[in-house]
């Protein structure tokens, strides 16, 4: 048997807890390394006494380090909110948007008016016709004789079937409402088409029941209505939290799935009872069919009865099942119920016995209000969160008021008659001694920080998600990965330290600097991005792929570094939204995400898919809106001798921003300097001021900081004109400039096009004339679908189907990253990976900045406009009453399938390695004979 190689969870021996030992292994090394000059080790040699003192100290520190976890992570003031902000709690953290038939049936029975639900896969054929080339597709039949090929039925489209509550008056409302909720939750690639009432098949059931002698007959019947009621329909029960544990279940298994609750991943008002039994639910299905034993049984555990005399069951309309009596089938997705041809009979003994009719009816209200005051007993909780005690974990007091008074340097310090001499050794103890406070002191303020350091704290979030510019002392202190504090208790400290005030604002830069060969910076970016990688591996995610591509395209430097940090920081602020919706489709029944919000564009309504792969990416602004914009600008212009050539610039609605500082002979690097800069201009470090040749106004470059020698006309990769009379006046210009392109959302982004969404309408153009037909077939024409890949002789090698689970993903292809080949791999796999296993994809990357080519010919552009015209009509409230209303939308949906067939992916120019110059390895668009595709499906 192969041995399970595992991390141990305790790897502490206790040593450092234990005084005794810490005391001998100090001996030890002071034997070892001064033998020679000490020889005295006994607890009066004032070595040994400062040792003792340590190894005390040491063991305090140690014992805060072993504290519960909750205790070091719990906060001052606010300890409730401050821990529910750093930790997402179970119920924020474990449940999913809905994906399986059973994840949608839990949701819809959350629903106040609902008793069950059910989903079921919706029938919707289409037939080919292979007598023409290209193949043609319809709803309707294209030969009544034909045989193959076999009509293909649309995969991804789905029916609810509800059945409702007694007491609901106004089943619309609670159709829409589950309408509603559905395509809040919908899947990535499917759709809903109908909402129904469950049908009714009625079971006529006659049976002579004998009596115990003290029952009473009125509630015995309304017991037997009540289970013959839950027999045909079963109510799904609800259960608390402790309920759900005392079943069996554990934290992960009942947090699964879709749990509603204000503020969740699932959230929608008037959310009724508590936690699901799945397994109660899944046996909650329709009845197939009403067995006669089953019947018998039911009645016979009611208490009360005493003997069943005769029983039968049997169809409302006389006819038997198909077992005579014993079995009765029922229809497909219809629900069994009482029929108003059952009859009871009682006895007891001999004499028969009557129903009083109202006192039934009393009765069955009273079961009625019992269950439904049992199912509102219980709501959703959380599992509660271990908060802890605050214990104060930097709090420290120096050593040296611990050591006896004869030393003179405790609170109380030497007679008033000591000589200088005595005093100056005192004070000479004082200071070596500090060395040992100032370590232990800063050792207890990182232990305070843990709950920082393992957080995705404000202040990181200011530096790289927010649009705000620091100053140098607000950057260094928001780079913090050590953290120090001043040792406050030393009596005259102010003789030891001749400027405190210098040392403390020196304390944090002191400690980045002195942790080995690294810079301050270098110590931020390598341990930050450690504690940031520890806390993405802990929802077993990676971002080890996404780094390494960064270093080839920006190298190892602040400007790539500053980019995966804020990558990472994004990925976990959105982690909670990212990791539920992670298989959601966009809402296009009810789109609006905020009041200013119209759903359609510039809007966050997209895909939980798209969202999570914009993260993944390192995409800053992963709304749907305009891909191609005017804010990053490729122009030409012609020299003297009519040459083409091309600049760039990069502007905002009102002015232009940043400008190139020379013509570029081709495209490719025009593009690749544009969208380096834009990457550049963040940075404040980027910028060089300067003075004009008269020294009287001054002003500033973008230079190319990997670009080191000042002369090169490399360095200097934008201008911006704009004089200023001070060096503090550009500064200010400089970070207002950042602050303008921080608001610039590049060009970067993605439309992702579900095919299943533009199906054909099943509308006929004659539904609308004054004597319509009594058949009304979809009269959609073969025009109106999307094309297949078949042969003349129907045979293919790739999916018929066109719609079902295919999607389009457009991406700009002209950015800087989005242009790499080793990104779009990059890219492409990520896409792959993270779209649902049966989804296909086909990635297509296109166009060019807008006002480069014309507007006719840039297909981004044209996909930009007609996927926007087709989401405006895609609306659920849309309303199609003419014929012209269904002719728009297919013309709508027609010219966006066109521009979906026509697009071609484009490829930046690329260079071939030359062996002669070894500089080209590092640099260019690379080709590498063999392995360079041109398109991919």
């Amino acid at each position: 048997m192969n041995e399970t190689i595992s991390i141990p969870k305790n790897v502490s021996t206790k040593n450092d807890l234990d005084f005794e030992y810490l005391r001998q292994i100090g001996i030890e090394y002071i034997e070892k390394i001064g033998s020679n000059l000490w020889t005295d080790y006994n607890v009066h040699d004032p070595g040994v006494t400062i040792l003792e003192m340590l190894s005390y100290a040491i063991t305090d520190l140690s014992q805060r380090i072993e504290m519960p976890i909750e205790n070091l992570l719990a906060s001052k003031e606010n300890n409730f909110a401050k821990m529910h902000e750093q930790f997402l709690s179970a119920i924020n953290i474990l449940p999913t948007k809905p994906i399986t038939a059973i994840d949608y049936r839990n949701l819809f029975i959350h629903v106040e008016g609902v008793k069950n639900a059910w989903i079921k896969a919706h029938e919707q054929y289409i037939h080919i016709n292979c007598d023409v080339h290209p193949a043609q597709l319809s709803y309707n039949v294209f030969d009544e004789d034909q045989l193959v090929p076999a009509p293909f039925k649309l995969q991804g489209l789905n029916d609810i079937i509800l059945d409702l509550e007694d007491e609901v008056e106004d089943p619309d409302i609670i159709i829409n409402k589950v309408r509603d909720i559905y395509h809040q939750n919908r899947n990535l690639c499917e759709d809903i088409v109908d909402v129904t009432l469950v049908q009714e098949d009625p079971i006529a059931i006659c049976a002579y029941i004998d009596l115990k002698p003290g029952a009473d007959e009125e509630y015995v019947l309304a017991l037997i209505y009540q289970a013959i009621d839950f027999y045909f329909s079963p109510t799904v029960s609800f259960y608390s939290l402790q309920q759900m544990f005392d079943r069996g279940y554990t934290t992960d298994q009942i947090f699964e799935g879709p749990i509603p609750f204000k503020g969740g991943c699932v959230d929608f008002e008037d959310v009724k009872g508590g936690f699901i039994d799945k397994q109660e639910l899944i046996a909650a299905d329709l009845r197939k069919q009403v067995r006669l034993s089953d019947m018998i049984q039911l009645i016979m555990n009611i208490e009360g009865v005493n003997v069943i005399k005769d029983i039968s069951i049997g169809n409302c309309d006389g006819t038997l099942g198909l077992e005579g009596s014993w079995n009765i089938c029922i229809k497909d997705w219809h629900k069994p119920i009482r029929c108003d041809k059952s009859t009871f009979n009682f006895t007891k003994g001999l004499l028969p016995i009557g129903i009083n009719q109202s006192k039934l009816e009393e009765y069955e209200e009273q079961l009625k209000a019992e269950e439904k005051a049992k199912q509102l007993s219980v709501d959703i909780e959380d599992v509660e969160m271990p908060l802890g005690s605050y214990q104060a974990p930097e709090s420290y007091t120096t050593i040296q008021n611990d050591f006896p008074d004869t030393y003179g340097i405790s609170t109380i310090g030497l007679p008033g008659n000591a000589s200088v001499s005595r005093k100056a050794k005192a004070e000479q103890l004082k200071g070596y001694l500090l060395f040992f406070d100032q370590i232990l002191a800063n050792y207890l303020k990182q232990l305070s920080k843990v709950k920082d350091l393992l957080s995705v704290d404000e202040d990181l979030r200011k530096l790289y998600l927010d649009n705000t510019v620091l100053t140098a002392d607000e950057e260094l202190k928001v780079k913090q990965t050590f953290y120090t504090q001043k040792v406050n208790d030393i009596t005259d400290i102010k003789k030891i330290l001749t400027d405190a005030p210098i040392y403390e604002q020196d304390l944090i830069e002191t400690m980045n600097n002195v942790k080995g060969q690294y810079t301050g910076d270098e110590v931020f970016y390598k341990r930050r991005n450690e504690f940031l990688d520890h806390l993405i591996g802990r929802f077993a995610e990676r971002f080890s792929d996404y780094v390494f591509i960064m270093k080839i395209l920006y190298g190892d430097n602040q400007s790539a570094n500053d980019e995966i940090l804020r990558a990472k920081l994004s990925f976990l602020q959105d982690y909670k939204q990212i990791s539920c919706e992670r298989g959601l489709g966009f809402n296009y029944c009810n789109p609006k995400t905020t009041d200013t919000d119209n759903g359609i564009w510039d809007t966050f309504n997209i895909s939980g898919f798209q969202k999570r792969v914009s993260r993944l990416l390192g995409v800053v602004d992963y709304k749907r809106r305009d891909l191609v914009t005017e804010f990053l600008e490729v122009y030409e212009e012609a020299d003297d001798d009519d040459v083409i050539e091309y600049r760039w610039r990069i502007k905002n609605e009102t002015q232009i921003l940043l400008s190139s500082s020379k013509h570029y002979h081709n495209l490719s690097d025009a593009f690749e300097e544009l969208f380096l800069a834009y990457h550049l201009a963040k940075n404040p470090d980027n910028y060089d001021l300067k003075l004009t040749v008269d020294g009287t106004k001054t002003y500033f470059n973008l230079i190319n900081p990997r670009v080191t020698d000042p002369d090169s006309e490399d360095r200097i990769i934008a201008r911006r004109i704009a004089f200023t009379d001070t060096e503090e006046e550009s500064i200010e210009a400089r970070d207002a400039l950042i602050e303008l392109i921080k608001e610039i959302s590049a060009d970067e982004g993605m439309y992702v096009i579900e095919h299943i969404l533009l199906r054909p309408d099943t509308n006929n153009l004659n539904q609308f004339d004054a004597d319509p037909p009594e058949i009304l077939l979809p009269d959609a024409g073969p025009e109106d679908f999307m094309p297949t890949c078949l042969d003349s002789d129907c045979k293919t090698c790739s999916p018929v189907d066109p719609y079902s689970y295919r999607v389009t993903i457009i991406l700009p292809g002209w950015t800087e990253r989005f242009g790499n080949k080793d990104f779009r791999t990059f890219a492409e796999q990520l896409i792959r990976e993270e779209l649902p296993a049966h989804v296909l994809a086909k990635i297509c990357w296109i166009g060019y900045p807008k006002g480069l080519i014309s507007d006719e010919e840039n297909e981004m552009l044209n996909i930009q406009e007609k996927y926007k015209a087709f989401l405006e009509l895609l609306h659920c409230d849309q309303i199609i009453d003419s014929k012209s209303a269904i002719e728009n939308y297919r013309s709508t949906v027609n010219e966006l399938v066109d521009c979906m067939n026509n697009v071609h992916t484009i490829y930046h120019t690329g260079r071939l390695h030359d062996c002669d110059n070894d500089d080209t390895e590092e640099t260019g668009n690379k080709i590498i004979l063999g392995r360079t595709n041109i398109g991919n499906l």
